[in-house]
């Protein structure tokens, strides 16, 4: 069968042609949804799904949602009732089948299966098909620096005294010691654990302790930082934390203990030193002076004994044929910037060329000074001795020396930077001649026509005499001729540097299969990739040569407990999964999405016309409006398509409503002809009003209809409170969410607010509201505004680009 992708940009006609044809489909969630509401898609027609990262799926997920109507379909078209589609989920992730309480049931529920597969590596089968062809592995451990330990040691003092005040100040809670541990900072999973035990009282804790929470994640990211970034980044990054911090209200405390002082003050010495004399009698006061360290990276110094070894096993291989590949992977783009350079330039001109950025940055300031007081007085003598080796590092790589020869390459002198050859001269002669009278001609012309004829001229001087050549063989064969075209690949070793952060999820196992590397560098360590290389290794011919892996790793780092932390926590996860398997009851056979809303909604509202189950109002055909009893519950619901990245549409329909999937201009959700409502989450509240973007929404919402609501939507694994009590005052202050609402309702005197804890709140506030009032008009509510809406389109774009300010 052929694939298919369904792509934002593909309109619903076109979906539906591509439904018809049949195949396999590769399709977004919050287009398969609305597909499947308005009938695009029929559910009959799809044999099965299979859903990645399954470890994401909640009872509330667009996921769940889709496999609800699907299967709900399937069960409702059957004679029997017993029809149903396949479904299997995948997952990657174990630590996530578990993070929550019972996480797998209630995704198998959300996934309606019942059985689950467990394939660790461990497993026999796995083991055995992995180490069948492994690759050949060289672990190098490389100690850090000797000012690089202190560094670290200084970062875990730091952090040791954050939890020491993070516990003091939230008595209530009752913190572990494996918890708030040095040696679990490292990990993401530290932040996570943390956030667990304070989200339900985030808005009530004090601005002292927010700000602890948010210098444990600085510290934990210093770990990383100090290993993956250079000297003089990690020296910009720990200043520019100290300058934030300064202009802060509320100033991190751990910059003011000693430990912070050791980390300045040992991560200046991995720059530069100033180097005193000793006092004479002479001279009781000695100058003193500057002396760069520029310390590297141990990393880079390994990486390039790496791939010296890789060249000497290269050259004694006798069977390759072409390009040879070594792909080196690593943490970010930033890393890969810093090491492409320091293999290309060395580390002299790679460290100083960022040591020269570095100066030319800091001596901004020490040169205004100088220049208003006319002298180096005003300035201490660590700025002075910094703005005279900004000159030196200048001196150091575009001094004159560097510039009395040009370089030559096989004897021949190189052309200069500004150097015009003599066989370019007359060129340029004649061409200015000839542009010298035509005055029409726009001078961007000129010189784009001038820079195309030189390098044409510069191609035919550097062939010589081969162009003359070719013309004589006009007469040979054709494969002869082809020959001169012909793209023959050198034998020889390419370079490839990729970051962990440019690919994602299976990229790693297509990058390995387009290139094909027979040597493969770990910079950084990377679980998943490891696992990419194990696989890729696997399925290689019995002849050909296994793949060489390089791994290198920190002693005694950060690095090292987060590679092996990471390492038990999967070997951990699946070991609780197998635990899991063997006691957890065996799921039950039903649909859990047929709750007795939907039955009701069945027999009452006449949902589920012609034997079918089509859960959307249809706005083309007028599908589902049908008169309802007078004693029946209104339950259609116009909702914008862009909702459906909300769980409160699953729960919606899971409630019984009837969904109607249109692209509305004004509001979120219209229950009828008089009620409509503008969702809000608290994260989007905060935005809205900073942006200025909800006036312009209410307003529109106050204009055609008769009771415009805010709905405030919080989340049910939060405290229901929109600002701590202690914040509150009687004046109307410009930083306060409160004072801010009071001022919109003031000028919206219609307005309504709705306060609701969960999505499940706002499902009874909607069957509510909707009682004693008609049907919605769907064709109605998506004409709404459209008019205004395209008027307003064309008047911007007559206009002339206005930067209006936001209004609170």
């Amino acid at each position: 069968a052929s694939s298919q992708l369904i792509a934002p940009s593909t309109f619903s006609t076109s979906s539906s042609v591509l439904y018809q044809k049949g195949g396999v489909f590769c399709i977004t969630t919050r287009i398969l949804i609305v597909d499947l509401l308005t009938n695009v898609a029929n559910s009959n027609d799809i044999e099965g799904m299979l859903v990645a990262h399954a470890e994401n799926l909640t009872e509330q997920s667009t996921e769940a949602f889709i496999l609800r109507i699907f299967q709900t379909q399937k069960q409702f078209a059957s004679k029997d009732g017993a029809s149903r589609g396949f479904v299997k989920g995948f997952s990657e992730s174990p630590e996530g089948m578990l993070s929550g309480f019972a996480k797998v049931d209630k995704i198998m529920k959300a996934l309606y299966v019942r059985r689950l597969f467990l394939y660790p590596r461990f497993h026999s089968t796995i083991a055995d098909e992995l180490e069948r062809r492994p690759p050949h592995v060289d672990e190098l451990h490389q100690q850090l620096s000797p000012k690089m330990k202190e560094i670290q040691n200084a970062v875990a003092a730091a952090v040791q005294t954050c939890i020491r005040e993070l516990k003091a100040s939230t008595k209530l809670l009752e913190w572990t010691d494996e918890e708030m541990s040095v040696e679990n900072c490292v990990t993401q999973h530290f932040d996570r654990a943390i956030s667990r035990q304070l989200e339900h009282d985030w808005h009530r804790l004090k601005p002292q302790t927010k700000q602890l929470v948010q210098d444990l994640r600085t510290l934990r990211t210093l770990f990383q930082y100090l290993i993956h970034y250079d000297c003089i980044s990690f020296w910009k990054l720990i200043n520019s934390i100290k300058t934030i911090s300064a202009a802060s209200r509320n100033p991190s405390m751990w910059l003011l203990t000693p430990a912070a002082d050791l980390l300045f003050r040992k991560a200046k010495e991995r720059l530069y030193t100033i180097v005193r004399p000793k006092p004479t009698k002479k001279v009781p006061n000695p100058i003193g002076r500057l002396e760069p360290v520029l310390e590297e990276n141990p990393k880079w110094r390994l990486l390039r004994h790496i791939i010296k070894e890789i060249h000497d096993d290269y050259a004694k291989r006798t069977k390759t044929v072409g390009p040879v590949n070594v792909l080196v992977m690593v943490k970010d783009d930033r890393t890969v910037d810093a090491v492409r350079s320091y293999l290309v330039d060395g580390k002299q001109k790679t460290m100083t060329l960022r040591w020269l950025r570095y100066l030319e940055s800091y001596n901004d300031r020490s040169r205004s000074v100088t220049k208003n007081s006319g002298g180096t007085s005003g300035i201490t003598e660590e700025s002075r001795l910094l703005l005279e080796e900004e000159g030196r590092a200048r001196q150091l790589l575009f001094g004159r020396k560097n510039r009395k020869t040009a370089p030559t390459v096989g004897g021949t002198k190189r052309k200069g930077l500004n150097q015009v050859p003599a066989y370019m001269r007359k060129h340029r002669k004649v061409a200015s001649e000839k542009g010298r009278g035509e005055q029409t001609r726009q001078t961007e012309d000129l010189e784009r026509r001038a820079v195309l004829e030189e390098a044409l001229e510069e191609t035919e001087h550097d062939l010589g005499g081969a162009l003359p050549r070719m013309k004589d063989r006009n007469g040979d064969d054709e494969d002869d001729q082809a020959r001169w075209f012909e793209v023959n690949e050198p034998n020889e070793l390419r370079l490839i540097i990729k970051s962990y952060a440019s690919i994602d999820g299976d990229q790693a196992n297509l990058l390995l299969q387009d290139l094909d590397p027979p040597y493969v560098v770990l910079y950084d360590a990377d679980i998943s990739f490891v696992r990419a290389i194990e696989i890729h290794s696997s399925l290689q011919p019995e002849d050909e040569e296994r793949i060489r892996v390089f791994f290198t790793l920190f002693e005694a780092s950060a690095e090292e407990k987060t590679f092996r932390k990471a390492l038990e926590r999967e070997a951990n996860s699946f070991e609780r999964l197998i635990h899991h398997k063997k006691t957890m009851p065996t799921p039950i056979n039903t649909l859990a999405g047929t709750t007795q809303e939907m039955q009701q909604a069945v027999g009452s509202a006449g949902t589920y016309a012609g034997g079918t189950l089509p859960l959307a109002v249809d706005s083309r055909t007028g599908r589902g409006k049908a008169k309802l009893k007078s004693n029946a519950e209104k339950r259609d619901v116009a909702v914008d398509v862009r909702e459906f990245r909300s769980a409160l549409p699953s729960i919606l329909h899971q409630g019984g409503m009837r969904l109607a999937p249109v692209t509305l201009i004004v509001g979120d959700f219209v229950l009828s002809n008089v009620h409509c409502i503008e969702r809000k989450s608290i994260s989007d509240l905060f935005g809205s009003f900073a942006s200025g973007r909800l006036y312009t929404q209410a307003e529109s919402m106050s204009k055609y209809y008769k009771c415009p609501c805010l709905l405030i939507e919080f989340d049910p694994s939060k405290s229901f409170c929109l600002q701590n009590s202690n914040e509150l005052g009687i004046e109307i202050r410009t930083d306060s969410v409160c004072s801010k609402m009071v001022l919109l309702t003031t000028h919206f005197t219609k307005l309504r607010i709705l306060w609701s804890r969960s999505p499940h709140e706002t499902l009874r506030l909607f069957k509510e509201l909707k009682q004693k009032h008609e049907e919605v008009d769907v064709d109605k509510a998506m004409e709404v505004g459209r008019s205004e809406s395209v008027e307003a389109f064309l008047q911007e774009a007559d206009e002339e680009e206005v930067n209006e300010t936001a209004r609170d």
